[in-house]
């Protein structure tokens, strides 16, 4: 999708926060180096092919934009937000991609065009073996973290402030 859209002037990068379940392959970083390796090792592994931003140690950005582990956002050229989505998803991040351009072709063809704020629930593909195997890359310990994270997320039940839906 990144070369795709590269001529329409999209630039697109990766931020490398922090190892989402860390484990003994993959620890938490405890400095920069390791932080760095860990992002070369990802790059690498999934042949990653735009440009890596690396974090801070201490996560500054990744907690700027919301903490969580896999996010998506479309940052217009003024700096101002025009997508955000708490999980990476193609399909979503292509169509609201998509929405965005189209606006700026209308605005260059002349229409007045006033932004407005909207929220839709996503849907993604969810390939749980795929999830799995990733997690033992990084360790037994990640899949137990999972594992107990998952039996505390049905405890809590809906999470405030999101729109819960019915599957």
């Amino acid at each position: 999708m990144a070369r795709a859209y590269a001529a329409r002037g999209v630039a697109s990068v990766f931020v490398y926060t922090r190892e989402a379940h860390p484990a003994e392959h993959f620890p938490a970083h405890r400095s920069l180096d390791q932080k760095l390796a860990h992002a070369r090792a990802f790059k690498e592994r999934f042949g990653i092919e735009r440009p890596i931003l690396v974090d801070d140690l201490a996560g500054t950005g990744h907690r700027l934009y919301g903490a969580l582990p896999n996010m998506t956002y479309l940052i217009g050229r003024g700096g101002r937000v025009l997508f955000r989505a708490d999980w990476t998803d193609p399909v979503t991040t292509e169509a609201a991609l998509r929405y965005v351009l189209d606006a700026r072709d209308r605005r260059r063809e002349g229409l007045v065009l006033k932004p407005f704020y909207a929220e839709f629930v996503g849907y993604r593909w969810s390939d749980q073996a795929g999830f799995d195997a990733g997690l033992a890359v990084a360790g037994p310990q990640a899949v137990r973290d999972f594992a107990r994270a998952v039996a505390r997320w049905r405890r809590r039940g809906s999470v405030p402030g999101r729109v819960q839906v019915d599957e």
